[in-house]
């Protein structure tokens, strides 16, 4: 008998001792935010051989004997990270995330960057995102960018510069320390686009026999604006000269006259009406006494400085315009309703409509460059002061839009842009006939801005669609004192638009792919930053360093850096922080085994030690 027995139960105290470690580490941070159990593997050490075993012997008419082992004892063979998913618990901190499925935070300290599954994130006095030990947590801030803009309004040119706020998440030599101040504002941002969308309703078609304006006399209502080709003379009433009629190049000049016994106005190219079959009665308001907007939009929108303008849009119906009208190219027939829109800077309760129109020069209507020289539009002041900029929507038999509200010159003669208004600064002179050089709305104080007016996708039959604006006979016929009357539905709303005021940061939040995002006091929310998450090919090579942190090693084998939710990274689940993976059950049931073994090993030891007793004994007495 030798000493391998206790050599073995040796091996197997220590072996349990370490395994009661593993448990009793386990055990320890059960509590331990995003700890990962970890599990111990035992395997058996090399056994001594008393024989080797032979083979069967026929010749001598023996069978095989089978090799004689004694083991000699056991070995860890291994202690394994779980990287199992921990029960996700709800803290209600903002700056809490816990990371669902594969990946791990950037957390750098110093110069070394490590791993870590622990989500409990806040932002120090500087403002940067760290961990609980002060790692600065590794991602993509946003940041400002500023551009300019040349408005040609007028004959000055005029450069708008504005800023954004950009989150450039798509390249990977920007990830560094994210940084959000507490005290961050958000400079205004200018609306630059206006998107309507709605039923103007089709069904109340126009009628020549009331509305009609006489220019001559300036009567009540609004005077259509009229869209003309370049190169056309200006005649008729009080003739002005188009403001940038004397440029060499891209001269544009308007020409409107009136038919002076009935007050409507024709539109002439070049001596040759475009209404031909209809000089007389070509454009009628849709019949709502007294004349009044089939319908109008309001909305808030904001200068460059972030003041805020209300601006109301009118929507009048008028005749339908037919093919000699402005409805061209007219291959897919006429359009089916026309409307004439007017917009006005309603700001401080100014009433878009409080007086006669008065025209420019005392009876006839001057054109305001929207475009830059490509578009254009009418300009009307009223008794009060306030000037405005309208022009027509047109539709096509399918209540599709024809055209999108503004004038420009295509290869078909003119086709319809989308149309602009403006907010410029007050204008230090006063132009043709003290109208603003400008734009028709002025406001005094802010850099000027430049809206566009998208009132859908427009196109003749088949290619204008319904995404904005629309015309469709929507409305119900209704008993009123007695009489089936119809009642039109017209829902034409702006349903949005990109301006702002500037705002100062109210509170922040993860989303799912770890975006930061930012409530501002005007109401925006915007992306602050974006944390990036790290996978490596090999999770349970990695080392643990304490502080729930992880490094690599070659046995991690090569890592990748990304967004959550791309490339199989997993998402980020804001206020909510993961927790230990620790099993108790097992951990508490691992605890009994290991105890049981440890006892049975020291209990292998006293044998053997009164065996040898014995001997030693035995040796005495001889």
């Amino acid at each position: 008998m030798g000493l391998e027995a206790m050599y073995s139960a040796i091996s197997g105290l220590q072996g349990d001792s370490t395994w009661l470690d593993v448990i009793g580490n386990n055990i320890a941070n059960v509590n331990t935010t995003a700890y990962k159990a970890s599990r111990l593997e035992f395997s058996n050490q090399i056994s001594n051989n008393l024989n080797s075993g032979t083979g069967d012997n026929p010749a001598e008419g023996l069978g095989g004997t089978n090799p004689e082992q004694v083991g000699l004892g056991v070995k860890v063979a291994s202690i394994d990270t779980l990287f199992t998913q921990g029960q996700l618990q709800q803290t209600g901190i903002t700056t809490d995330i816990a990371i669902t499925g594969t990946g791990f935070l950037d957390a750098k300290v110093g110069d070394t960057t490590y791993l870590t599954r622990a989500g409990n994130l806040n932002f120090d006095s500087n403002g940067n995102l760290v961990d609980q030990n002060g790692g600065l947590i590794q991602g993509y801030t946003a940041s400002l960018e500023y551009q300019q803009t040349t408005v040609e309004a007028g004959a000055n040119p005029l450069v708008v510069t504005s800023a954004n706020l950009v989150l450039n998440n798509q390249n990977p030599g920007a990830i560094g320390n994210i940084q959000i101040k507490p005290d961050m504002v958000i400079p205004a941002k200018a609306t630059t686009v206006m998107n309507i969308a709605g039923n103007l309703d089709s069904f109340q078609q126009a009628d020549q026999t009331g509305g009609i304006l006489d220019v001559s006399t300036t009567a009540d209502g609004p005077l259509l604006p009229f869209i003309e080709a370049p190169g056309v003379t200006t005649v008729g009433i009080g003739a002005i000269a188009d403001p940038r009629a004397a440029a060499p190049a891209g001269g544009m000049v308007m020409q409107q006259t009136a038919n002076l016994s009935t007050g409507q106005p024709i539109i002439q190219a070049g001596g040759v009406p475009l209404q031909t079959a209809r000089q007389t009665a070509s454009f009628a308001w849709n019949q709502q006494p007294p004349i009044s907007p089939a319908t109008e939009t309001v909305t808030t929108v904001y200068d460059s400085l972030g003041n805020p303008h209300e601006i109301t849009t009118l929507y009048y119906q008028v005749n339908d315009l037919g093919e000699a009208g402005i409805n061209t190219p007219t291959a897919a027939g006429q359009s089916q309703a026309v409307y004439a829109w007017y917009s006005f800077d309603a700001t401080g309760g100014v009433a878009p409509f409080s007086g006669a129109v008065t025209p420019p020069g005392g009876g006839n209507a001057q054109d305001s460059n929207l475009l830059g020289g490509t578009g254009i539009a009418e300009e009307y002041t009223r008794n009060t002061g306030d000037t405005y900029v309208g022009d027509f929507l047109v539709f096509n038999t399918d209540g599709s839009l024809a055209t999108s509200g503004g004038a420009d010159v295509g290869p078909n003669g003119v086709q319809m842009a989308q149309a602009d208004i403006y907010l410029p600064p007050a204008d230090g002179g006063a132009g043709a006939n003290n109208t603003p050089a400008n734009s028709p709305m002025p406001t005094i104080g802010a850099n000027i801005t430049q809206i566009e007016m998208n009132f859908g996708t427009a196109g003749v039959l088949g290619t204008g669609k319904r995404d904005g604006l629309f015309s469709d006979a929507e409305g119900t016929f209704q008993i009123i004192n007695g009489v089936n009357t119809y009642v039109p539905s017209d829902t034409a709303t702006v349903k949005s638009q990109d301006g702002y005021a500037d705002g100062t940061l109210q509170s922040l939040s993860f989303d799912k792919t770890g975006t930061i995002q930012g409530v501002f006091s005007n109401g925006k929310t915007f992306a602050l930053g974006q944390v990036v998450l790290t996978s490596v090919t090999n999770q349970e090579g990695l080392e643990s360093v304490g502080n729930g942190y992880y490094s690599q090693t070659a046995s991690s084998g090569p890592s990748f850096t990304g967004l959550a939710g791309t490339s199989d990274l997993g998402t980020v689940q804001g206020s909510s922080l993961e927790g230990s993976n620790v099993d108790l059950t097992v951990e508490l049931s691992n605890m009994i085994i290991a105890q049981r073994g440890y006892e049975s090993n020291a209990r292998v030891i006293s044998v053997v030690n009164s065996t040898l007793q014995t001997l030693t004994q035995l040796g005495q007495g001889g």
